[in-house]
């Protein structure tokens, strides 16, 4: 620290943060913990449904086989419902289910 400069404010309590982190913090978080609760509700279906987007309420989910496609779409509201218990707000409101990019052409 130079001389004469302020030093650091010191943060002592959760309270003294409010305010401190800005918008993009926020939705990096919401996303961080999207995938963690995403990876533990999918677990062994993870190899088949991949989380690829998130747009504004929606996830893009990439689905590998017919099969695994139509679990999905058998399970898409409770998932959602699960996803949300996670969140302040609820967030996700469906599931759009996308084209697998690193699916080969049949």
């Amino acid at each position: 620290m130079r001389f004469g400069a302020k030093p650091r404010e010191i943060w002592k309590k959760t309270s003294d943060l409010n305010g401190k982190y800005n918008k993009l913090n926020v939705k990096l978080n919401r996303l961080m913990m999207l995938d963690y609760v995403w990876t533990k509700l999918v677990a062994d279906k993870e190899k088949f449904w991949k989380l690829v987007a998130v747009k504004q309420n929606t996830l893009c989910v990439s689905v590998r086989l017919s099969v695994a496609r139509n679990e999905l779409i058998g399970r898409r509201e409770g998932l959602i419902k699960e996803l949300n218990k996670h969140f302040d707000k609820p967030w996700i409101e469906k599931i759009e289910i996308v084209k697998d990019l690193g699916a080969s052409n049949e």
